[in-house]
């Protein structure tokens, strides 16, 4: 452990270098710490042989190491703090109507990314926990139909499929009663393995060509089984990681499953420095932030950065465009209310 100063003095660095990027001198730090200018330094060389702090090459001055931040980031950083200069300018940028959760999501991601100068991510609900609770099949024409299924009660999606030709009127009454028997009321991971053993096994005592019916099955439920993820400053990563990271943030379904499986079910807020499981990302700093989306259960944004980010100012912008999210997620869900469908 080290003593209430060095803490002090150390916090101070991480402050003052993520702002300038320029090493911290004894000097520099005078003003906040009352003690001589030979004790602060005293406690840096201190700082220094825990491996919290780093010389610069070229000054005297000391710098955060890997495990500096890390320290800081445990036993300095606020998980919960928010800037109220940021609201402002969040709440603008949500000031738009919105038809589809995803155009919400897709709008935070960019936002988060251009505020920062970093990566963001934002990931929907996690697809396997989601319940389908309402399916429903429309005939638009002699050629094509609209499947209606609804997630949790408060997420309708649409999907327009091309009638199989040796369909007739029944048998799309038949795809509907299946569902509702077998798959209505059941999670996406319940559903996913079922298309795979029982649906099968049924849709052969139904129908006499079974290829055909098992493949629009597998159309229309295909979309559940994605994780819905939005990437936004990707090409920010070649400037505080390699072409690796890049290469891996080009692969959503990839992203949100190293994401979600770093932080556990009950944490709300993490902050990994260099701690990340998955190599592309063991040299950035990842900051995870669940959220509640209304009706559907928790979703999570995701900051990707350099290890020497700004941790306050970056833990504040992703805690206000969370809260000013939920807002705006909150009214979307009351104009749901009113039978207006999401299409895909």
């Amino acid at each position: 452990m080290i003593t209430q100063r060095q803490n002090d003095i150390l916090n101070l660095i991480v402050e003052m270098f993520t702002q300038t990027h320029e090493p911290v001198g004894s000097k520099a730090l005078q003003e906040s710490i009352s003690s001589s200018s030979a004790t602060i330094r005293n406690d840096m060389a201190k700082l220094e042989k825990l491996g919290y702090l780093e010389k610069a090459h070229t000054s005297s001055g000391r710098m955060p190491s890997r495990a500096g931040f890390q320290y800081f980031v445990r036993h300095s950083l606020n998980l919960d703090s928010i800037d109220e200069q940021d609201v402002y300018q969040v709440i603008k940028a949500f000031d738009f109507e919105a038809f589809k959760l995803e155009d919400i999501l897709d709008a935070a991601a960019k936002l988060l990314a251009q505020m920062t100068g970093y990566t963001a991510v934002v990931q929907d609900v996690e697809p396997t926990s989601q319940r389908l609770t309402g399916f429903d099949i429309v005939q638009l024409s002699s050629h094509d139909a609209l499947a209606v299924l609804s997630l949790d009660e408060s997420k309708p999606v649409t999907v327009q499929f091309a009638i199989p030709k040796n369909f007739l009127a029944r048998d799309l009454l038949r795809v509907k009663t299946l569902v509702s028997e077998r798959l209505l009321d059941k999670t996406v991971m319940d559903i996913h393995y079922r298309l795979r053993t029982e649906i099968p096994q049924i849709v052969q005592k139904y129908f006499t060509t079974t290829d055909n019916v098992l493949d629009l099955f597998d159309y229309i439920f295909s979309q559940l089984f994605k994780e819905l993820v939005f990437i936004e400053g990707k090409v920010a990563s070649l400037t505080y990681a390699d072409l690796a990271t890049y290469q891996f943030l080009d692969n959503p379904q990839a992203v949100a499953l190293a994401l979600r499986s770093a932080i556990s079910p009950e944490e709300m807020a993490q902050v990994q420095v260099a701690e990340s499981q998955e190599e592309a990302l063991s040299d950035c700093t990842v900051i995870s932030h669940k959220f509640l989306i209304p009706y559907r259960g928790l979703a999570m944004m995701s900051l990707i950065g350099p290890i020497d980010m700004d941790y306050r100012r970056m833990m504040s912008l992703v805690n206000v465009i969370s809260r000013v999210m939920v807002m705006k997620l909150t009214d979307y869900y009351r104009y749901l209310n009113s039978n207006h469908y999401e299409v895909n």
